[in-house]
C-alpha cells in the first residue's frame, strides 16, 4: 500500500526521514521548509517544495513533522488523515524547545526521542514510539 504525506521540517533529519519514506515506496506530495539544504534535496528528488503557506489543498494520508519548530496551522493539519511529530526529548517530561539542553542542565543520566501524534497542544499528543538512551558523563 502506497501512502502519501506532507513533510515539514528544516534539518538534516528531515531529509533522512523523507528519503526513508520514499525508499519504502511511499509518496511525498509536498515538502514544507525554510531550509535551503532541505529545499535542494526536495528539488533534486523531483518533489514539490515551498513554505507552510504554500502547502497545496489536496488531502494526504499523513503529515510528518520532523525537526520542525513551527506550530502547524490547523488548515494544514486538516489536509492529512493523521499527523505525527518527531520530538528530541522524552515526552511528556521534556516538552518544548531545547529538550536535550534541559536534560544535561538537570544532570539527567538518560534522555530520549519521541514520535507522537499531533493532537491537542504543542508536544501533547499520544506517544507512538519513544527510545531512551544514556547520557555519557
Amino acid at each position: 500500500m502506497t501512502l502519501t504525506a506532507i513533510l515539514i521540517g528544516n534539518e538534516t533529519l528531515t531529509v533522512q526521514c523523507g528519503q526513508m519514506w520514499l525508499d519504502r515506496g511511499h509518496r511525498l506530495a509536498f515538502v514544507a521548509t525554510h531550509s535551503e539544504d532541505v529545499r535542494v534535496w526536495a528539488k533534486g528528488a523531483g518533489l514539490a517544495v515551498g513554505g507552510l503557506a504554500d502547502v497545496p489543498g489536496a488531502s494526504v494520508d499523513w503529515l510528518l513533522s520532523v525537526a520542525n519548530l513551527t506550530v502547524i496551522p490547523d488548515a494544514v493539519l486538516a489536509r492529512a488523515k493523521a499527523a505525527v511529530n518527531f520530538h528530541d526529548g522524552p515526552l511528556p517530561r521534556h516538552a518544548g524547545l531545547n529538550a536535550p539542553v534541559w536534560a544535561i542542565l538537570q544532570g539527567e543520566a538518560q534522555h530520549g526521542v519521541t514520535w507522537h501524534r499531533i493532537e491537542g497542544g504543542v508536544d501533547e499528543g499520544r506517544v507512538l514510539v519513544q527510545r531512551m538512551f544514556d547520557i555519557a558523563p
